[in-house]
């Protein structure tokens, strides 16, 4: 009896002395509902590197793809909700998914929790490099000689990519065949070997490609020219009214996750994007670093649910 009570007293004093941990305390998981070298792994691979000198624990990046996002978002919503399993989310997974379909199952506003937004980011239009096109008026005329000739790719239908050609074909009387991907970076391969003919892909995953010349940058969705491109015209430039589309990306914990955690965590992720060397190896691929805290990005994730619901239902894209 005395040894069962010894033992249960030292459970209790290494559970109570646990407890007491400052967060964090062990490693954390940060989930990249992506497949490897897309816009959400490659943002999210430079935020967890400085986070890891910040917190002065292991970030553990883990690749979820599939779904457009929803796989590794419904990894999140079932981890504990005690601040070590996060996840980058962006505007297609977390708001356009739900804008399109609120039958996908979650829900952006209670089963997530913002933490800090990270970066935003434009989308480029680009063909293969054997399509005898070089700019939007050519490209076109060209599919308008062939009506649902030609194929493009996104990462499914809930995703920027998929909205920005959506408008473009609205825009213009274009019509294509969708070819999905489960990310950019997949699309981007068929497009460089021929096997598609078009993506309007997020800008980070397909600029090199572009600066390259492995493949032609006809315009950008952003209402400015970007600076890795700044001889590809802004669609307006390129005589495309109404084209004009940015994204986002930020950190997510699940539902529950504790305030002062989050205020922990907030703080820290605005600390290292706006971190000078952070800042450089953001833009030097195409994002723009934000670094909104708690509450800014709480108040701006919900403002963009509402936005996106309003428009796929104003349009009549909306389940």
């Amino acid at each position: 009896m005395r040894g069962f009570l010894t033992l249960l007293f030292c459970t209790v004093i290494a559970t109570a002395a646990s407890a007491a941990d400052p967060y964090p305390s062990r490693p954390i998981k940060l989930l990249i509902p992506f497949p490897p070298a897309g816009i959400t792994d490659l943002s999210g691979r430079i935020v967890a590197e400085a986070l890891r000198e910040k917190l002065k624990q292991p970030v553990v990046v883990e690749n979820k793809p599939g779904a457009n996002g929803v796989i590794g978002l419904k990894e999140l919503l079932k981890a504990d909700a005690d601040g070590y399993t996060l996840m980058v989310g962006n505007v297609g997974s977390l708001v356009l998914n739900y804008a399109m379909d609120p039958k996908v199952g979650f829900d952006p506003i209670k089963d997530v929790v913002p933490i800090a937004s990270t970066a935003e980011y434009a989308t480029t239009m680009v063909v293969t490099k054997n399509l005898p096109v070089n700019s939007v008026k050519e490209f076109i005329e060209y599919a308008k000689a062939q009506p649902g000739g030609l194929t493009y790719g996104s990462t499914g239908e809930g995703s920027l990519a998929n909205l920005s050609t959506q408008l473009f074909m609205k825009q213009t009387g274009v019509t294509m065949v969708h070819a999905p991907y489960k990310g950019g970076p997949l699309a981007l391969n068929d497009l460089i070997a021929g096997h598609i003919q078009l993506i309007i892909e997020v800008s980070p995953v397909v600029n090199e490609q572009v600066l390259s010349g492995t493949i032609k940058g006809l315009a950008v969705t952003s209402p400015y020219r970007q600076s890795m491109l700044p001889n590809v015209p802004t669609f307006e430039e390129a005589g495309v009214p109404g084209v004009v589309v940015t994204g986002w990306l930020g950190i997510y914990g699940p539902p529950g996750l504790p305030e002062d955690v989050r205020q922990k965590l907030g703080a820290a992720v605005v600390d290292v994007v706006k971190d000078p060397e952070v800042v450089k190896k953001l833009r030097a691929i195409g994002f723009a670093p934000t670094g909104q805290g708690v509450k800014e990005f709480t108040d701006f994730h919900a403002a963009e649910v509402k936005r996106w619901v309003t428009f796929y239902t104003e349009v009549g894209l909306r389940k």
